[in-house]
This record gives C-alpha cells, sequence and structure tokens, in this order.
C-alpha cells in the first residue's frame, strides 16, 4: 500500500477513531450529601465542579450524580445555606464513577458561594479573585421585595431612588454614580437597557430570581460599555431536581398586593419552570407642606403589574452540554400626578401621567464542556420593550401659547416608543497547564429605538411659535466587542491573578424629524463612532485561612447613547440635544478590599476611588440648541471623582440570633465648579455630584427560634446636595438634606412544613420627606410617603 493511499485511509477512519476515543474519556461522579450530627439527607444542595459551568442539585434522598465528565482531577464543591462549604477531590477515570459523599456541618453565617459575573466563570465566591456580594433568594424572601428595586434597596454601596413623583422614574446608583454607568445584566446578558432603565427596577419582579450578583469597579474589560461603576447580575432560578411549586399570596394598606407563583420540574435530563406574578396597589398622596397635609399630587402611582415566564433545559444532547430556552412577559400600567376626581382619570389632562408598557424577552443558551475541560458557551437574547405614554407637555404648551386655550381632544396623542434588542455572546474557557484558565469572547449587540411624540413650538422668537407638530426618532446602535481573560494561580489556593482587557468598537446614529412647517425634513443626523480598549487587572491573596485580601484596577467607558433621562421626558425628540461634539466619558476605577470569616464572625472592608474623564451631565440646552428647538442638552461638563470606604460585618450573637452591620462614606465631586452655577451663591456647592450620601449605616437583626422568623432591618441615609429648580420667577438653589432612619420589620411563622404566614411593616418610623415642592418632580430624596404594613401565606405544594 502506498504512503498516499495509506494517508486516504487514516483520513476516512480519523472521525471513528477521534469518536470512539471520546467515548472513553468520560467517567462519572456521584454520591450523597448529608447533615454530619442528624445523618438525615439534604435535598437541594448545589454541587459543582470548581472552573467548569457544571454540576447539579441533591434529590429528596440527598444523592447527586453528574455524568459525562472528562477525565482528570476535579476539586467538586457542596454548598447549601445554612451549612459549611465543603471541598472534596475527586479523580475521574474513563467509564468509571468516582464516589464522593458529603458529611455538611452547620454554619448559620454561610452565604451562596457559586458566582460566575466577575470573571464570566463560575467560582466558588470566597475563592474569586475579584470582589462579589450577593443578595440571596432568602434575603429578598426577608426584605419581601416584590420588585428589583425593593430587592437592592438598603444595600451597601447601592442606592435606588425615585426621581419623579408623577410616574416614580427609578434608578439605580453604584458607589455614588448614576445608572447610566452601571451595567445590569439579566443572566449575563446586557439586555436590561433604554426604556428599561427607567422603570424597569419597578416592573421585573422576583419570583424567578435565584440570586442578584454584583461586582463593583471597572467592569468594561469584561462587559463593555455602561460598566463604569461595575455590574448587577440578576440570575434566574434553575429547575431543581425536586420538584417544586409555591403559591404566595400578600395584602397590605392601600390596596398593595403581591400574588406570585413559581413552579418547577426535572425529569432524566430536562427541566421545566414555570412563573407568574401580578403586584401593584393604588396611588398615595401623603407628601405636602411641612405639615404633612397632602397635596394633591401623587406620592407613589397607582400600578398594576404583570410577570410571567418559563425556562426549559436539556442535558446532555451531545455529550457533557446543555442547551437552555427561555421567555418572559412584563405588562404594566401606572398613573399618576394630579388626583382629583375629575382629571386624574383623564390621561390627557394638565398635571397627569399615564403609562403603559408590554415587554417580551427570549433567551437560547448553550453550554458545551469538552474534553480537557474546555468549554463553549453561547448565548442569544432578545428583548421587545413598548411603551405608551401620556402626559400634560403637548396640554401645557399648546394652553402657553395660545392664550389658555384648550386644544381639541382629537390632537392629542401619546408618546409612543418601540424598543428592538439583541445581544449575542460567544465565549471559550481554555484551561493550561493546571495553572491557567484562559477565556476569549466575542459579544455583538443592536439596539433599535423608535420614538413619536406631538409637540407645540414654544420658542417665540421662532416665526412658527405656537404651531403644533409631531416629532419622530429612529435611533440605532451596534457594538462589537472582543475580550480576553486569563485566571493565573500562582500559589494555590493563596495567590491569583487575574488579567484581562477588551476593545470595543461603538456605531450609532440618532434621527429626528418634525412634521408641517417644522424640520419636515429632519435635522442632520447626529452620528457617533467610537472605540475603546479597556484593560483589568486584579489580584487575590489569601493572606490566612480565613483572611483574604484582593485588588482590583481597570478602566471604562461610556458612550453617549440611550440616556435614561431622555426617555423618562417621555419627549423623544427633539428636546434633548446630543451635539456630536459630545464624548464617551473614561474612567479609572482601583478597589482595595478585605474579608475575613468564621462560622460565628464575617467581616469585610473595601476602599474605592474612581476618576471620570469628561463627565457626562444633564443641563438646559444652550442658545444653539434651543435654536432648534431642544429644551435640554446633553454636555461633558467636567472631570470629576467618586470614592469612598465600605465596612460590613455578621455576627452570630446567640443561637439563632444574627446581628449584619455596614457602614460607608462617600466623597464625589467635579474638579471645578459647574459652568452654570458660578454667577449663583451656590457656586462651591455646585462641585458636589447630586444625591451622593455622605454617610450610610444600617443595622439587621435575624431571630429565627423553632419555626419563627424575626427580622428588624434599619438604615440611616446621610445628607445629600440635590438640585432644585425653582420656577422661572425664582433663583434656582442646590439644597443640602438631613439625615433619616428607615426600619423595616417582618415576622414569619412555619407551619406543618408546607405553609409560611407572615406580617411586617415598612418605614415603621413613619418618615417623610420633610421638605417637597411640586414645581419640581424630581426633587426627591427621601420616602414622600409613611408607614406601610403588609401581610400574607405562602404555600408549598
Amino acid at each position: 500500500m502506498t504512503k498516499l493511499n495509506k494517508l486516504c485511509l487514516f483520513l476516512l477512519l480519523l472521525p471513528i477513531i477521534i469518536f470512539a476515543g471520546n467515548s472513553d474519556r468520560f467517567g462519572k461522579i456521584e454520591g450523597k450529601v448529608f447533615d454530619k450530627n442528624t445523618m438525615n439527607p439534604l435535598p437541594s444542595a448545589n454541587v459543582i465542579i470548581e472552573g467548569i459551568s457544571f454540576g447539579c442539585a441533591t434529590d429528596i434522598d440527598g444523592k447527586y450524580s453528574i455524568p459525562d465528565v472528562p477525565t482528570g482531577a476535579y476539586k467538586v464543591i457542596v454548598s447549601m445555606m445554612g451549612y459549611r462549604v465543603m471541598e472534596k477531590t475527586a479523580v475521574v477515570l474513563p467509564d468509571q464513577t468516582a464516589k464522593l459523599d458529603f458529611p455538611l456541618i452547620e454554619s448559620p453565617l454561610e452565604t451562596e458561594p457559586l458566582v460566575v459575573t466577575a470573571t464570566r466563570t463560575p467560582r466558588y465566591i470566597k475563592d474569586v479573585p475579584v470582589r462579589t456580594e450577593v443578595i440571596t433568594n432568602k434575603m429578598v424572601e426577608e426584605k419581601n421585595a416584590a420588585n428589583l428595586y425593593e430587592a437592592l434597596d438598603g444595600l451597601p454601596g447601592v442606592r435606588v431612588e425615585q426621581q419623579c413623583s408623577y410616574c416614580n422614574f427609578s434608578m439605580v446608583r453604584l458607589e455614588g454614580l448614576g445608572p447610566d454607568h452601571t451595567q445590569v445584566l439579566i443572566d449575563g446578558q446586557p439586555t436590561y437597557s433604554g426604556l428599561a432603565s427607567v422603570y424597569g427596577l419597578q416592573q421585573l419582579g422576583t419570583a424567578d430570581i435565584d440570586r442578584i450578583e454584583i461586582v463593583k469597579g471597572a467592569g468594561s474589560a469584561l462587559y463593555g460599555s455602561g460598566a463604569v461603576a461595575g455590574a448587577i447580575n440578576i440570575i434566574s432560578k434553575e429547575p431543581s431536581r425536586i420538584p417544586e411549586t409555591n403559591v404566595s399570596m400578600e395584602f397590605g394598606n392601600y390596596n398593595t398586593y403581591n400574588f406570585s407563583l413559581f413552579a418547577s420540574k426535572k425529569i432524566n435530563k430536562t427541566g421545566i419552570i414555570l412563573t407568574a406574578q401580578k403586584h401593584g396597589g393604588n396611588a398615595i398622596d401623603q407628601s405636602g407642606d411641612v405639615e404633612r397635609k397632602p397635596d394633591g399630587y401623587s406620592d407613589r402611582v397607582k400600578s398594576n403589574n404583570m410577570n410571567a415566564g418559563f425556562k426549559i433545559t436539556a442535558d446532555t444532547l451531545f455529550g457533557n452540554d446543555r442547551l437552555t430556552i427561555d421567555g418572559k412577559a412584563v405588562y404594566e400600567y401606572r398613573q399618576g400626578g394630579l388626583m382629583t376626581d375629575d382629571t386624574y382619570d383623564n390621561p390627557f389632562t394638565e398635571s397627569t401621567e399615564r403609562i403603559i408598557t408590554n415587554r417580551y424577552e427570549s433567551k437560547l443558551g448553550y453550554n458545551k464542556i469538552f474534553e480537557y475541560d474546555n468549554e463553549l458557551n453561547f448565548t442569544l437574547a432578545t428583548t421587545f420593550h413598548r411603551r405608551n405614554a401620556t402626559n400634560d407637555t403637548y396640554l401645557g404648551d399648546y394652553m402657553a401659547t395660545h392664550h389658555d386655550s384648550v386644544p381639541s381632544i382629537d390632537e392629542m396623542r401619546p408618546y409612543i416608543a418601540d424598543e428592538n434588542l439583541y445581544a449575542l455572546n460567544l465565549n471559550y474557557l481554555q484551561p493550561f497547564l493546571k495553572k491557567h484558565r484562559f477565556l476569549f469572547g466575542l459579544q455583538y449587540s443592536h439596539n433599535r429605538l423608535e420614538e413619536t411624540g406631538k409637540y407645540v413650538v414654544v420658542d417665540e422668537d421662532d416665526p412658527d411659535y405656537g404651531t403644533p407638530y409631531t416629532s419622530t426618532s429612529d435611533k440605532h446602535a451596534d457594538e462589537f466587542g472582543a475580550y480576553i481573560q486569563d485566571e493565573f494561580s500562582l500559589i494555590e489556593p493563596i495567590l491569583e491573578i487575574v488579567a484581562g482587557a477588551r476593545y470595543d468598537f461603538h456605531n450609532s446614529e440618532d434621527n429626528f424629524r418634525g412634521s408641517g412647517d417644522v424640520a419636515p425634513e429632519g435635522v442632520p443626523p447626529v452620528k457617533y463612532k467610537e472605540s475603546a480598549f479597556n484593560p483589568r487587572f486584579a489580584i487575590k491573596y489569601r493572606l490566612f485561612q480565613n483572611l483574604t485580601l484582593r485588588s482590583n484596577i481597570g478602566t471604562g467607558f461610556r458612550v453617549p447613547y440611550g440616556f435614561s433621562e431622555d426617555l423618562h421626558l417621555c419627549s423623544g425628540s427633539p428636546r434633548v440635544w446630543k451635539g456630536t461634539d459630545l464624548k464617551p466619558e473614561k474612567s479609572l476605577s482601583i478597589n482595595f478590599s478585605m474579608d475575613y470569616g468564621t462560622d460565628k464572625l464575617n467581616l469585610s472592608a473595601s476602599v474605592f476611588h474612581t476618576e471620570l474623564d469628561g463627565k457626562i451631565g444633564f443641563v438646559d440646552a444652550s442658545e444653539a440648541a434651543r435654536r432648534l428647538g431642544y429644551t435640554y442638552e446633553w454636555k461633558n461638563i467636567d472631570d470629576a471623582y467618586v470614592q469612598g470606604i465600605e465596612m460590613g460585618g455578621s455576627f452570630l450573637l446567640v443561637d439563632n440570633l444574627r446581628l449584619d452591620a455596614n457602614f460607608t462614606i462617600n466623597d464625589g465631586k467635579y474638579k471645578h465648579e459647574r459652568e452654570d452655577w458660578i454667577e449663583t451663591p451656590y457656586h462651591s456647592e455646585s462641585k458636589y455630584i447630586s444625591r451622593i450620601p455622605r454617610y450610610t449605616t444600617g443595622l439587621k437583626f435575624s431571630f429565627t427560634p423553632m419555626n419563627w422568623e424575626f427580622m428588624l432591618n434599619g438604615n440611616y441615609q446621610g445628607p445629600v446636595y440635590i438640585d432644585y429648580h425653582r420656577d422661572d420667577e425664582e433663583p434656582t438653589e442646590i439644597k443640602k438634606t438631613e439625615p433619616y432612619l428607615i426600619v423595616d420589620a417582618k415576622v414569619s411563622k412555619h407551619l406543618f412544613g408546607k405553609f409560611t404566614i407572615f406580617i411586617g411593616s415598612k418605614n415603621m418610623t413613619d418618615y417623610i420627606q420633610p421638605e417637597r415642592h411640586t414645581d419640581d418632580a424630581a426633587f426627591i430624596y427621601a420616602p414622600l410617603f409613611g408607614r406601610t404594613i403588609y401581610g400574607g401565606i405562602k404555600i408549598k405544594i
């Protein structure tokens, strides 16, 4: 046989050789997890293989089985809330089963150990090089949080706030920086953006949330634009081997309600989850003058919110892999503003707002683990978000320009916005020499936002003064990113380094067009083509067995597209101007942290500092922008910085009595006085970045005797500097607010292993912001309504 024939025969047989070779290069890990003291099995314990995205949960008998594991030595980690995490080493041989049993020891301070946000790879939380904080599902239930806003409220270094009493526009701040600096992810994907950034915190329910991971500091090296302050990752629940159905019903004053359904089942290799949630309540008007008399304007809007979703998983379709398909639908109706009987229900009347939201999410994910622990992850996520909103912008401007005459109802039109978002992520994990774990990834996203609204020309110098017109806008953006990362274990498990970088290219265009004689051909489109390179370096050093030190430094950027404040105004266009001279923000962040933990004590401390180059701010339109018909504009105001110290601790005082405490100090300033404040008495105060609390502190007591749970939680917020814009006849001020205390409490009783009844109160101190100004709906820094009381029942079927 010639050499050529031998080569051809070899090539023909190569696929068979590979296939046959792969079939006997996998093994299995199985065993049992149980309580060491009682020997009782522990169902729903998490069993993972460190470094690869595969694992399982124990069944009702505490047993687990992980098939199709590539041959080699692995660290297997078992965790469960209320128990100390346990690790063992398993050696997997071809076609053989490695058996490992785990006798867990109780530890009330132990928290959820598996996180993915910091490095895009699953890591045990105490070993991850980049410090990660976790809000577990138990913590969400303990707070009785119906939505994401309530789940994040009160967390150190995180501030959720409202900026409009008419519509309850809400936002999240991370380390003092606003929502446009914080990347909110849903299962690791950037599908929470644009329209969702205005009301989404209160629209996304908690029935399907497994945990929320928070990574503070430079995040652009992994997640691209917007992750200057860090990332908040909402992780949804996974199907469990133990069939589970939970029904919850809750009622409170002001017709507050929250109903939820969660069902999960896994049969062989297929799992399914179904979730549904409905929550809302009546409008509340309590804050007014210093005597707390209602002023006739809503403080909490009337709302009716519905979430429904599903998740389907299929394991071992083609070896060691998982396919995930999930979807979610959100509907919400909210209404606020002037609450007089004759106007409130009419969405087109003066000082009222009504917003109807329809949102649909879908996601396809595939994870495949190859030989030698190589891992492939692919995700395609899509979102359609529609908003139908009305306010009195058109009515007020028409009356002001037509001697208080009222336009025909036929002329009234809602603001309509449709947003389509597609996000694609592909990455590959390659271990190397047992010390390196290389991650290579590509990410692409496409966002398209179409808006239409009706307005009136209000510039008295414009020849079209008083003319109604329809304004439309078409905004679209394409972003492409490529990232690389190496997790390098120098001395396992003592010293580890993470080095990574990402290159991003952003291409966007904003098009605006009017009607009639007002910009019928449109104004020149605003185009942006920007690129950015962002490195990150992190180090973790385990000084002692219970003491870990971490440091993280990296750069970030924020492109001028999709600002939440644009979409809050419901004015699409062309009321907010973004000129071509607007530049992306750039940042440099550094932080140091320390974590110390034992069975009865956890302590943490971190110091952070972020420099912002060309911080973008929202200001009144310049004369040039006003001539184009704009009322507001975005501007690179100045360079700035934010910095602070965060400290926290958890203490097991006695059996079943736990104390959690935290304290933060924050500082955020522009490097110079803001230009539009220099000639005012508040020029020195204008250097402070608005709405950053100077300090915060929190205390939470948890007592769990027998089948009871008692929780008392207090949060003390320090003063903030906040801009106050009066009517045109009075000057504008910068006010320094007074500190305040908010206390929440909850009592629960578990009955017969299937029922939980609970009662609680939020804002028990009945604190209401003492100073309120209806001429500035954004002047909000504290609760606008007082104590609420709720009670309900949760049933496990």
